[in-house]
């Protein structure tokens, strides 16, 4: 078990009772479904842009890519990259269109043009098997940080910090959710900054002086046998560290860039504002906030390793051992709650993603279980419960695991399975019913069926050379939902045409 830090543990107390303070007075305005899942559609766009970016800064990208450029340079970096490159294509397709047509879930969108219940049952499955892929790296990241945090065990973090979102989520939905969400990014993009500031001051250079530092120097990168490797500055900073492979570098740009605008958890924070322009205003902000600080993720990354402050066995704490450094217990603790708050955040949005996607999507609307207000809010709180007790197992299960690398898979399930579907329904007359559910089953099932078999599943005994799927699982995504509304298209306008006359 780790060290009780007193100090630490003060923090965590005060963060974590903010948080259900938060819950417990949001509760309060809780009624009815659409209170629980979208907040009753009544959030601000400046607050959606900051809980925007509060849930899509997860884990993933403070300690996740802080401990790949750490490691691995400019290979680390470009999951910084591919995240933020990823909100253009929100922001000009997204965005306004899915606010318009949109109810509580993503399911919800693609069922405003075809009233399909074989659509909300393939929708809904995609949505649980991304958010369970983006689940499992923000409990990792949990258990990593509130465990040295307030002296437990990693499985005794992960259970703590699951049970507080369960708490969170069950209790007032997306109102307490939005209002974490708004905090800790906030939070989060001050302490990047001041992180920032300290690596810099610490060091006593300028910021171009500190990269130049790195460019033409060499870097000495701790192995997991207990040696450094030494390599020269310009290689760290060139791509290849990582993947030696260009065809994986470029599937994982393609499931970064392409996947933000189809996970699930993301797109339901567009119907949490009022109207379809308060969705692209929002979205404006939420790039503003994570332009700075993904920028600012390169230094604290850059710094660890030129500090030294890495440990090979777990590249997550990376950033907490950077503040360690740089401002003793007291800024460790600060920094180390707000990646908690963060982690939070993140974990609260998926978690509500599924619980709709469960309790709306297959409850109510495929099987048609009927139920008034009361009855749905209760289902929606137990969902969600269960949808917490499974992400804290697999949380446990996957200890030890790169949080940013585990959410670039998320992404590309998404991108394979979600945006072929979306775009499709958003913006091409002949897409069909049989379109959608194919394309959304074949760019699900290829996008795990390649992860399973890849390296970072079956290390050399791989039969998909690959870490990530992306290059192969979106564009056959895309490619079955086109062809197969093609092929079905005659045959879906006579249906119609019999309806009519009906």
């Amino acid at each position: 078990m780790a060290e009780l830090q007193p100090l630490s543990f003060g923090i965590f107390v005060a963060i974590t009772m903010i948080t259900i303070g938060i819950s417990i007075y949001a509760a309060r305005r809780v009624r009815t479904a659409g209170h629980y899942y979208v907040a009753g559609g009544g959030v601000r766009w400046v607050v959606n842009g900051f809980a925007i970016a509060g849930d899509y800064l997860s884990a993933a990208s403070f300690l996740g890519i802080t401990g790949l450029v750490a490691f691995s340079g400019y290979d680390g970096f470009i999951y910084a990259i591919g995240f933020l490159a990823g909100w253009i294509v929100a922001l000009f397709l997204v965005a306004e269109p899915l606010r318009a047509i949109g109810k509580y879930t993503f399911a919800d969108a693609l069922t405003s043009k075809f009233k399909s219940k074989k659509i909300r049952l393939v929708a809904a499955i995609s949505t649980l098997v991304v958010s369970v892929f983006y689940l499992i790296p923000q409990m990792v990241g949990s258990g990593a940080i509130v465990g040295p945090l307030i002296g437990l065990d990693y499985e005794i973090g992960v259970v703590v910090i699951g049970a507080l979102v369960i708490t969170i989520v069950a209790t007032a939905g997306m109102v307490s959710t939005t209002w974490v969400q708004f905090i800790k990014g906030f939070l989060l993009l001050i302490a990047a900054i001041a992180l920032t500031i300290g690596v810099l001051v610490v060091a006593g250079m300028g910021p171009i002086e500190f990269l130049g530092q790195f460019l033409n120097g060499t870097v000495n990168i701790p192995t997991a046998s207990g040696g450094v490797k030494t390599v020269p500055g310009d290689v760290f900073m060139s791509p290849g560290m990582k993947y030696t492979n260009p065809l994986d570098f470029v599937s994982l740009a393609m499931g970064l860039i392409l996947g933000t605008a189809a996970l699930p958890h993301i797109l339901i924070r567009y119907f949490t504002v009022p109207k379809p322009s308060d969705a692209r205003k929002s979205t404006v902000i939420a790039i503003v906030v994570m332009g700075v600080f993904y920028l600012l993720t390169l230094y604290l990354g850059l710094g660890a390793n030129f500090f030294g402050t890495l440990d090979p066995s777990d590249a997550n704490l990376a950033a907490p051992m950077l503040a360690m450094y740089i401002g003793g217990e007291a800024f460790y603790a600060i920094i180390s709650s707000i990646a908690f708050a963060t982690i939070l955040g993140t974990v609260a949005g998926l978690i509500m993603a599924s619980a709709g996607a469960i309790a709306h999507d297959i409850y109510t609307e495929v099987l048609g279980k009927k139920t008034d207000e009361k009855r749905a809010l209760r289902i929606s709180k137990l969902t969600a419960v269960s949808v917490g007790v499974i992400a804290i197992a697999l949380g446990i299960l996957a200890k030890g695991q790169n949080v940013a690398f585990l959410v670039g898979l998320a992404f590309a399930i998404a991108a394979s399975a979600n945006l072929p579907a979306l775009l499709c329904t958003l913006f091409w007359k002949k897409t069909t019913e049989m379109g959608i559910v194919l394309g959304i089953i074949v760019g699900l099932a290829s996008s795990v069926a390649l992860i399973a078999v890849s390296p970072a599943m079956m290390s050399t005994d791989a039969l998909f050379s690959l870490y990530n799927p992306g290059i192969v699982s979106i564009p056959l995504g895309f490619a079955v939902t086109i062809g197969v509304s093609l092929l079905t298209a005659n045959r879906a306008k006579a249906e119609a045409s019999e309806t009519a006359a009906g």
